[in-house]
């Protein structure tokens, strides 16, 4: 599992170069503005890096030579499920590390906020990972990219459905001075897709020929 991790991170710092700079550029800019779009947005595209992986494993005929190796398949979709919680975790922290700063520069500081928004932006971050992963898994990058689009209509129509929480985010996501019901509903609903979606994802790979 470590081997698959360390390949994936080699990779990331190969070709990922530019979505880690954007991520990095809205976090600064969050520090100064407190709208959610500079929360959301970096996190959102944190959790499109795993994905991306996986397309350059095929054209690389990973998927063919892992089986020279000791790895299962189990284990190498594990390992993309481990990568994306970890980049996500990542990105979380550092934009949460943002808030803070805009929080002090701003007098507001309010942990209860702190907890609120990282929900929101890890349970954000999850959501299209855990749509594509299963039919990329199943049917390959290619044949799976309109999961890939797929993914993002389904994020942006669960904030609508949300749409008195996303009101409330989008004026200033620091007023949260105490963790919401609804976000909390969905944070728990997210992360059992996410394990929902990682069980699947085992089961397609294992089946699927390569």
């Amino acid at each position: 599992m470590k081997g698959l991790l360390r390949k994936d991170c080699y990779l990331m710092m190969k070709y990922c170069r530019v979505f880690f700079l954007a991520v990095l550029i809205f976090t600064i800019v969050g520090i100064k503005n407190d709208q959610v779009f500079f929360a959301l947005y970096p996190i959102v595209l944190s959790s499109i890096i795993p994905v991306n992986l996986l397309s350059y494993d095929e054209k690389a005929h990973w998927n063919s030579y892992a089986c020279t190796f000791p790895y299962t398949r189990k284990a190498i979709v594990s390992s993309k499920y481990i990568l994306t919680l970890c980049v996500l975790g990542a990105s979380s922290l550092l934009i949460i590390f943002a808030q803070v700063c805009n929080m002090l520069i701003n007098h507001n500081f309010q942990l209860f906020g702190l907890f609120s928004t990282f929900a929101v932006i890890l349970s954000c971050g999850l959501l299209p990972p855990a749509f594509m992963f299963p039919f990329t898994f199943k049917l390959g990058s290619e044949k799976g990219r309109f999961a890939y689009y797929t993914g993002f209509v389904l994020f942006f129509v669960i904030l609508a459905f949300f749409q008195e929480v996303t009101d409330n985010l989008s004026l200033r996501i620091t007023q949260m001075a105490v963790p919401h019901a609804p976000i909390v509903i969905v944070f728990l609903i997210v992360f059992g897709l996410y394990g929902l979606s990682w069980f699947l994802s085992m089961k397609f790979y294992q089946k699927r020929d390569l």
